[in-house]
């Protein structure tokens, strides 16, 4: 039941002046999130107006590759995105249709990789070139238990392959990051003191389970249909905390449900939140640990406010759902 569509040009203007209101710029802005960015035939648009707009200090793009080719090279390129991040799903032809069904041309994805490589460095491009794999993935099939684990025949091969042609180059870790793949908070964290042997996506070694996620203090993330929720994986919508439709991204940044969220979790209350109870993204995906500075950052945040006042996430009295006509502009 999950619609799915493209951001339209006048939304997306409007969510980008809304950022002129910041006192500062911001430090990033991602494109990309459970979708594919190279779909949209305006996201060279899209950059050439942040960069315009001066809001940000970085735009960056998530992909595929699959899209790539000169033509849109050469545009994102000259439109000025500053970095892009291309997830590969196998080395092979065989091992991406096993991995995510999806069948690809592999001399192809290389060459236009080496593409815009190339003619980013032709036109002295300040954009990075950063590639990317997992060391492991699942089948696609959810009733096939095959694990594919790389070799070192095919860690060398990839390195070898990717690493002439890119700026950035690593194999990640597959992580339980999604919701509802969390494991038991002690499995994560310290159990009677000993640490638990554990690594992250970055192969970071995860020492705490974490009360606290930063992503809630760091993060909007803005749905195509303009819904924000406070971090990308937030995929079926349940923790929406404004609608740049009807609010400016400041209003939702300064806003009453984004602020009780994170008093939640200030408050150590993080587990009782639907949705952000079962996410690991917290102790897998990022190094922060606010946790032993959770009270002095309570006070200075919501110095007026006590440790038990109502909170419409613990009581589970948010109302997720943003009442705003939604217009699916194309299917993916």
């Amino acid at each position: 039941g999950l619609k799915r569509g493209l951001m339209k040009m006048d939304l997306f203007k409007k969510t980008v002046d809304d950022l002129k209101e910041f006192p500062d710029k911001l430090k990033k802005i991602k494109i990309g999130n459970h979708g594919e960015p190279t779909m949209h035939k305006l996201l060279p648009k899209f950059i050439e107006y942040i960069r315009a707009s001066d809001v940000t200090e970085i735009v960056e793009v998530f992909t595929n590759g699959s899209k790539l080719e000169p033509t849109l090279n050469r545009a994102l390129v000259d439109a000025g995105l500053q970095r892009i991040n291309i997830s590969l799903e196998g080395l092979t032809a065989e091992r991406y249709k096993e991995v995510a069904d999806v069948k690809i041309n592999m001399d192809d994805l290389i060459a236009n990789i080496k593409d815009l490589y190339e003619y980013k460095n032709l036109v002295n491009s300040e954009l990075n070139v950063y590639v990317k794999i997992v060391d492991q993935a699942s089948a696609y099939d959810s009733e096939d238990d095959r694990i594919f684990t790389f070799s070192q025949e095919e860690r060398d091969y990839f390195f070898n392959t990717y690493g002439p042609i890119c700026d950035e180059i690593f194999i990640e870790s597959i992580v339980p990051q999604w919701s509802q793949t969390q494991e038991e908070k002690q499995n994560l964290g310290v159990v009677e003191e000993q640490e638990i042997q554990r690594t992250g996506m970055y192969d970071q070694k995860i020492k705490n389970y974490k009360e606290i996620c930063p992503f809630t203090f760091m993060y909007l993330h803005i749905n195509y249909d303009g819904t924000v929720s406070p971090c990308t994986l937030d995929w079926p919508k349940k923790v929406l905390i404004g609608d740049v439709n009807n609010e400016s991204a400041k209003e939702i940044w300064k806003g009453k449900k984004l602020a009780e969220l994170q008093r939640a979790q200030l408050e150590g209350k993080r587990h009782k939140i639907d949705f952000c109870n079962d996410c690991s993204a917290p102790m897998v995906c990022c190094d922060e640990f606010l946790d032993p500075h959770a009270e002095e950052i309570r006070k200075k945040m919501f110095p007026n406010v006590g440790k038990n006042a109502p909170n419409q996430w613990v009581d589970n009295k948010v109302n997720s759902k943003i009442n705003v006509p939604i217009q699916v502009v194309n299917q993916q």
